[in-house]
């Protein structure tokens, strides 16, 4: 959504309605306010498909995110890279060779571990993380 001004508004929902959408928005890798944001800003900014049906809007809102959440992964790992980056220069001009060679094989070994174990890890409705 846009960094225009927001209001917030407080709702209760029933506990069917409430689980469908905690699991609509796991699915979808999401929060459910975030989830429940989408579907109103889609409502009343895109009214024509809403009108479509409400299958198809749900539907449509959820590849939405899908995709931001694919821009944002790819922006915050664009960021991590770059600091990264820049960090090791910084390190290059004021340290020994060795000692940042040293801190690049521990920062590896760490990836490595971190990555194992996500890959161990499974996930509901996928088969792992990879």
């Amino acid at each position: 959504m846009s960094q225009e001004n927001k209001r917030t508004y407080t709702i209760r929902l029933p506990e069917t309605v409430a689980a469908r959408v905690e699991k609509q928005a796991a699915s979808s890798g999401i929060s459910p306010t975030t989830l429940i944001q989408s579907l109103v800003v889609d409502t009343y900014m895109h009214p024509a498909e809403t009108a479509v049906g409400g299958s198809a809007a749900l539907s449509k809102a959820c590849e939405r995110l899908e995709g931001n959440a694919v821009e944002r992964h790819t922006r915050l790992l664009f960021e991590v890279v770059k600091t990264r980056s820049a960090f090791l220069h910084a390190l290059d001009q004021s340290l020994s060779e060795q000692a940042v060679d040293e801190i690049i094989e521990a920062s590896e070994k760490t990836a490595r571990d971190y990555i194992d174990r996500m890959e161990a890890t499974e996930v509901p409705g996928n088969e792992r993380i990879r």
